[in-house]
């Protein structure tokens, strides 16, 4: 399929009932579509879905059965998305992103609230915990790029939160497409500070195109602003666009800043990642060693050597592999989850 369908309901069709497999994401274009659910208190709820409002998405990118049954009442028509191309179609509109954010934090407020209710706990109120979740459900599912964008955004608004270093550690490993941590604890519900956050009152407010960050007032043709065009293309899957990018400034040698040097050297390291992700691994592996030539102490050294390791696997060179995962486990930090993937590695290779 090339792009998002249109169907057309006649009235009291079922879009899908409970329990269903969850492989379909929904915008009611035309009609009434009714969602019909079952509460934590064992109520069942009924809820109208607004024209141009998706349904389906938490069960669709949470790869869950559905939680609700959708209804026509009247004829309707629906626009339908496969999730892969649901994803393609929000990655670069955050002002959908934080939406939906809206959305799914309200409705876990009131999934914590009934259960708070029962248990006799009075109300609960963290978006801190919600946004921690939804971005470990992107991540666990691959949306690599919306993990990272949640998990750095519950840094930026709760920079002493509970979770903070849970988050840094987890959006270090999203931003660089690694995959979810084996061993990482599960999330688990902590109680924030008192005050509203910045995220709160963001989410509180009407839903509008976010203002653009610091980063986005760099100078579009100097060398960090080169290397975050060249990652947003990366980020886009537009490898060739990108690896040419990171190509030409991975030779610049007219650095004036510590800023331009760092963008240049992350340069290096993104051309091997490119090439990793095109599957030429002769490239890869190329460019990889050459990034260590070039920065012995540099700060993307181990994760060089474990894209290292992984190119001679797929290469075929089992034993060079072992040894270059064997590298990876003795650089720090000893606990990283590189180190734990290595590990595994050597054994599965052993």
């Amino acid at each position: 399929m090339s792009g998002p369908i249109v169907r057309n309901y006649k009235s009291g069709s079922i879009v899908y009932f409970e329990k269903d497999k969850a492989e379909d994401i929904y915008v009611l274009q035309k009609g009434r579509v009714i969602l019909t659910f079952t509460s934590v208190n064992g109520n069942e709820l009924k809820e109208d879905v607004r024209l141009g409002e998706f349904f389906g998405v938490k069960s669709a990118l949470g790869r869950y059965p559905r939680e609700e049954t959708a209804q026509i009442v009247g004829d309707a028509s629906v626009l339908v998305f496969r999730i892969n191309e649901f994803e393609k179609f929000v990655s670069n509109k955050t002002h959908l992103i934080i939406k939906m954010l809206k959305v799914f934090s309200s409705q876990l407020r009131q999934v914590h609230r009934q259960l708070r209710e029962i248990l006799g706990q009075g109300e609960a109120r963290n978006a801190s915990y919600e946004l921690m979740n939804v971005a470990e459900v992107f991540y666990k599912n691959g949306n690599y790029d919306h993990a990272a964008y949640a998990f750095q955004q519950y840094i930026k608004h709760y920079p002493s939160g509970a979770y903070v270093k849970r988050a840094q550690e987890l959006y270090d490993a999203s931003s660089k497409h690694s995959p979810y941590p084996v061993n990482i604890q599960p999330l688990t519900y902590q109680q924030e500070g008192n005050g509203p956050s910045k995220l709160e009152e963001m989410l509180k407010a009407p839903a509008t195109q976010p203002k653009l960050d610091a980063s986005a007032t760099l100078d579009p043709n100097s060398i960090p602003g080169i290397f975050q065009k060249a990652q947003t293309l990366m980020n886009a899957n537009q490898l060739d666009e990108a690896g040419k990018l990171f190509q030409a400034l991975a030779s610049r040698e007219d650095s004036t800043t510590q800023e331009d040097e760092k963008a240049v050297e992350k340069a290096v390291f993104h051309l091997g990642l490119v090439k990793f992700k095109k599957a030429a691994f002769d490239e890869s592996f190329s460019s990889m060693s050459n990034y260590i030539k070039k920065y012995p102490k540099g700060s993307y050294l181990k994760e060089c050597i474990y894209h290292l390791a992984m190119s001679s696997e797929n290469l075929g060179e089992k034993e060079k592999a072992k040894t270059l995962y064997n590298k990876v486990t003795l650089l720090s930090p000893a606990d990283d989850t590189m180190t734990s993937k290595a590990k595994a590695k050597m054994k599965e290779l052993a």
